[in-house]
């Protein structure tokens, strides 16, 4: 029904079965160019490029990389295509959005200090729309068709393998069987001499082998009770590391911080007294997980534990960055490795009846629901 909507509103849109991982490709370049933006403009001391009155500002840069990926993607036909129009698109709204300060405040400050917290609000923003997109549901018969039509197009670039083939050839199952054009789809597809796969690069082998690293540490007997300790450790140290930055609680760095009028509760702005609830609640979120898994009910356990790491990247970081500007990055890296660790260990968790059927041969990406089968 979600789709059935989704379909109304689009009209004679239809998704990419690659979407997903499009929408993800532009904002982690999105994100990535962000943080190489500000890393370089600090180990430089901010250079200004231009002289003479004239400065030019990322978000002419900005412009140029979008306008590019728009030019890329009327231009050029073929799934490869894509890929570069996010990649590149992702680059240009990374120096656009880079310049946020400028575009809301009167004096065109760069520096202003929320500037940091707003723009991690939108990549927020962005992913959460980006994942609604994405759980709207399967792709409609009519979606699925056009796209087992592209994928059989890639046989003019000579870019058509027997994984490739195989991919559309499932896509084609899902579409309806009466209409007109899967059965000559379907035959044509069947018909075309497939290129060989091309070999891993070097880049695939790394890839493979931090999967296959990842693959084993999370699947080890241990693994539940070593990702309950370092939770346990993420929320103390979360909680700890919060209240004595706003109240010098451990340490004694002779006073309140800069930033503080005075140690106390009474002299803390509200992003303080937010972020020390944010972590508060975190902390026991986290508590209620290990007492769960002291239960032994590890999938009650992972919920919990999704649940502090969702309401620190949602709130708590949110007011880190306003804080810390982007010093706040090596804690959002931890939180969103440890959601990774616990949705590893949700799937080891998860009985064998409720995870999907994938198949196993060259056609794997195809996920098929265990009640469908």
């Amino acid at each position: 029904m979600a789709s059935a909507r989704l379909q109304r509103i689009s009209g004679p849109l239809l998704r990419s079965s690659d979407f997903g991982s499009l929408q993800e490709t532009l904002l982690v370049t999105a994100v990535a160019t962000v943080l190489i933006i500000r890393t370089q403009l600090w180990l430089t001391n901010y250079p200004q490029i231009g002289g003479g009155g004239l400065h030019i500002a990322h978000l002419l840069w900005g412009g140029l990389f979008m306008l590019i990926a728009l030019g890329l993607s009327v231009t050029f036909l073929g799934r490869p295509v894509k890929r570069r129009v996010a990649i590149v698109g992702g680059v240009g709204f990374g120096f656009f959005i880079d310049e946020l300060g400028k575009f809301v405040t009167s004096d065109n400050n760069y520096f202003y200090k929320p500037a940091a917290a707003l723009i991690y609000l939108v990549f927020v923003a962005l992913f959460m729309v980006a994942r609604w997109i994405q759980n709207r549901g399967v792709l409609t018969s009519r979606e699925s068709l056009a796209n087992a039509i592209e994928l059989a197009g890639e046989a003019t670039r000579h870019r058509l393998d027997e994984r490739t083939r195989e991919k559309a050839l499932a896509l084609l199952d899902r579409a309806d069987p009466d209409d007109p054009l899967v059965a000559p789809v379907r035959r044509l597809l069947l018909e075309i001499e497939t290129t060989p796969l091309p070999p891993p690069n070097w880049w695939t082998l790394r890839v493979q082998r931090m999967r296959g690293a990842i693959q084993r540490l999370t699947t080890r007997p241990d693994f539940p009770l070593l990702l309950t300790l370092v939770f346990g450790l993420w929320a103390l140290l979360s909680f700890l590391s919060t209240a004595e930055l706003a109240l010098a609680l451990v340490t004694d760095l002779g006073g309140a911080h800069a930033g503080f009028v005075a140690d106390g509760f009474g002299n803390l702005r509200f992003a303080n007294v937010a972020s020390i609830c944010s972590s508060f609640v975190s902390a026991l979120f986290v508590a209620r997980g290990i007492v769960l898994v002291y239960r032994r009910d590890t999938p009650g356990a992972v919920v919990w534990f999704e649940r502090a790491l969702l309401l620190s990247i949602l709130l708590g970081r949110v007011f880190d960055f306003y804080e810390s500007q982007f010093g706040a990055v090596l804690g959002l890296a931890v939180d969103l490795m440890l959601l990774y660790g616990a949705r590893r260990l949700a799937n080891n968790a998860e009985p064998a009846e409720r995870q999907p059927v994938v198949s196993a041969g060259p056609s794997a990406g195809v996920v098929v629901p265990a009640s469908a089968s």
